[in-house]
């Protein structure tokens, strides 16, 4: 099951172009943020939006 607050959301100059990318913070896995459905990119914003409003 997928749950977004496992995720911490990154910049990181990939090739010289900045590129959003999500960490596990369990795994330590790195995703790119287009590998994700959409759906899931839609829950990773609206958690990214709470934590910067915190």
């Amino acid at each position: 099951m997928f749950d977004p607050r496992e995720w911490t959301k990154q910049l990181k100059s990939i090739h010289g172009i900045v590129r959003i990318i999500y960490v596990n913070e369990h795994t330590g896995l790195a995703k790119l943020r287009c590998t994700f459905t959409k759906e899931q990119q839609k829950a990773l914003e609206r958690e990214d939006k709470k934590v910067s409003h915190s």
